[in-house]
């Protein structure tokens, strides 16, 4: 009896996590999207819009609670996005754990970069990132 109890609600928590993920996942733009998949390590610039939504609903299905850790709750989104794309176009460099632009080490991790670029003094820095996203 306890047991089918605690497994029912078990089952509830997962589901309910779901439900919540697709509410977020209707709330998203196609280019929200595209920055989402592009946390999951997705180049999703030459995707359909079609194939974007799909792969991110995939996504959703494997793992609504990693959805909301990258995404709905993560309040550096868009510097981990930032951070994502200049890997991608080789702005920036990770090696192992260590991210650098240019010969400067930017952070040891992922939250030491996004710590690093959200920093007021190191403006110029993300300034210069973006523009080289921008030109690429």
């Amino acid at each position: 009896m306890i047991n089918s109890d605690a497994e029912a609600e078990q089952q509830n928590k997962a589901n309910k996590t779901k439900r919540e993920a697709y509410r977020e996942l209707d709330k998203m733009s196609i280019e929200d999207m595209r920055k989402c998949l592009r946390l999951y390590g997705m180049k999703s610039d030459t995707m359909s819009n079609e194939l974007v939504e799909a792969k991110l609903t995939e996504q959703i299905e494997k793992s609504p609670e990693k959805f909301m850790l990258k995404w709905v709750n993560n309040a550096d989104k868009d510097i981990n996005y930032l951070i994502e794309e200049a890997i991608a176009k080789n702005i920036i460099r990770r090696n192992r754990s260590q991210y650098f632009f240019g010969t400067d080490m930017i952070g040891n991790g992922l939250d030491d970069a996004i710590a690093y670029l959200k920093d007021k003094k190191n403006q110029e820095i993300m300034l210069a990132i973006q523009q080289e996203i921008k030109s690429k």
